[in-house]
């Protein structure tokens, strides 16, 4: 009876540890304009991406707009074990108010005195796990002294 709790156990153990994949990051495309509309070439656009019930670090990946003023990212798998779900998430955890689980995204843009971030309405948007492509349009806005 003993032995059979002890593969019952084992067994739990092992499937804890088979990675289950995930969508990281979606498939972004970008176009960054000028306040007026027109496209901004040549600005840098960074991808910041995160599953804080993964991993402890945030990953980047920047592109420079073309001459249509667009950049496009890739989307990103991964994958985790619900064993280093469970750690990482508990690690989150212990931020209490400030804690933040499963998958983030955002994206902006800077460069030759010009910001901007991809906005849902009046704030920044915040990809959260679905959907799998993303449309943003930038405005860019001069950087303030």
């Amino acid at each position: 009876m003993k032995s059979k709790w002890t593969i019952v156990a084992a067994g739990i153990l092992v499937a804890t540890l088979i990675p289950i994949p995930y969508l990281a990051s979606p498939e972004w495309s970008v176009m960054v304009v000028d306040e007026g509309g027109k496209p901004i070439q040549g600005l840098l656009v960074r991808l910041d991406y995160q599953d804080f019930s993964t991993e402890r670090v945030s990953r980047e990946e920047d592109r420079n707009t073309d001459e249509s003023g667009r950049a496009t990212f890739a989307m990103h798998r991964s994958s985790a074990s619900a064993l280093r779900r469970c750690y990482y998430t508990a690690l989150s955890a212990t931020a209490l108010a400030h804690a933040s689980f499963g998958p983030s995204a955002y994206v902006n843009v800077f460069g030759d005195h010009f910001e901007g971030s991809a906005t849902n309405g009046r704030f920044v948007y915040f990809w959260t796990g679905h959907p799998d492509r993303v449309e943003s349009r930038i405005i860019a806005h001069p950087m303030k002294d």
